[in-house]
């Protein structure tokens, strides 16, 4: 199989040849879009691994202050026309034509909550919340069409589909109905734009914030549109047995992002790849980390003893 073949078929619930493996991690974000989409084909290359994951390292910023509720009416966000938009759309199409359709490519995207919480900080969003939910739901959806229009035009550029980073839902945040009236229908409204193309494809990624210990209620998001689901392992006490049985989809994951990925031996990292595949089996499983390895340990060497291990296992 080639890698596309590969991952089409765990995405599909099948076996494939060998068990495909993704792991990712942040660049610098001043980096020129040329280097920018250099390291990322260097990550690919060096490592072996079965896809390519853009990461959103320039951030698409908002347009007006919010200070008080009613500003939230008043928010803009430029989407296709920002600077860092085309900054973003420059290096995927650096790192499509440099992967030449041998692996399957793409493009990060943060929820629009997250948008408005990295232009606004937590604090205030949240007191906003609380104090004038239907203004932030509003603000959130004006959020929601500009990166609605950016997710379009990713595929457009040729991206496979959407990698989405699902947020918000960890413990003593929210209540669910809460979650439910500020932060899922933005989310819908992103991911349903690769869910409705032929072709396109989603990975839901289940991300919790350092405030809350990374802890999620990972069952809230059963109804978000992914093709392959992934969560922290270790943070939720979640199995990804239990994943599978909840999603009813491939999952993505089994390594701790913290652990040996980022600072173990070798033959650690491989040990680990095989117990994970040992215990869940190869069908509809693609090997990669509980969330974007972080640290200053990471090494090419370590992702790929575990891409190796991940393609050698046998039965």
């Amino acid at each position: 199989m080639t890698k596309v073949e590969r991952v089409k078929t765990v995405f599909a619930g099948g076996t494939p040849d060998v068990t495909p493996a993704g792991f990712w991690f942040h660049f610098d974000s001043g980096f020129d879009t040329k280097t920018m989409a250099e390291k990322h084909l260097e990550v690919y290359r060096k490592t072996d691994m079965d896809i390519v994951k853009v990461m959103q390292d320039y951030l698409c910023g908002l347009e007006g202050q919010v200070k008080t509720p009613a500003d939230w009416a008043k928010l803009r966000m430029p989407g296709k026309s920002s600077t860092d938009y085309r900054k973003l759309e420059e290096v995927l199409g650096r790192i499509l034509d440099g992967v030449a359709g041998e692996a399957m490519v793409f493009q990060t995207m943060y929820g629009p909550f997250k948008t408005a919480v990295i232009a606004f900080g937590d604090e205030l969003v949240m007191a906003h919340s609380k104090e004038a939910p239907e203004a932030v739901a509003a603000g959130v959806n004006t959020i929601a069409c500009a990166l609605e229009e950016m997710a379009n035009a990713y595929l457009d550029a040729g991206a496979n589909g959407i990698y989405f980073a699902a947020q918000f839902s960890e413990p003593g945040r929210f209540t669910k109905e809460e979650w439910e009236r500020l932060v899922k229908p933005s989310d819908l409204k992103v991911l349903g734009v690769a869910h409705g193309r032929e072709g396109c494809y989603n990975i839901l990624h289940i991300c919790g914030e350092p405030d809350y210990r990374f802890k999620t209620n990972v069952e809230w998001f059963r109804e978000y549109p992914g093709d392959i689901v992934n969560w922290s392992v270790k943070d939720n006490g979640f199995t990804l047995e239990q994943g599978r049985e909840l999603f009813g989809r491939a999952i993505l994951g089994g390594l701790n992002n913290k652990g040996n990925i980022l600072s173990g031996e070798p033959e650690a990292i491989a040990k680990e790849v095989r117990e994970v595949i040992g215990a869940f089996g190869r069908k509809g499983l693609m090997i990669g980390a509980d969330c974007t390895i972080q640290g200053k340990t990471i090494t090419l060497e370590r992702i790929k003893a575990a891409v190796d291990a991940a393609h050698s296992y046998k039965d």
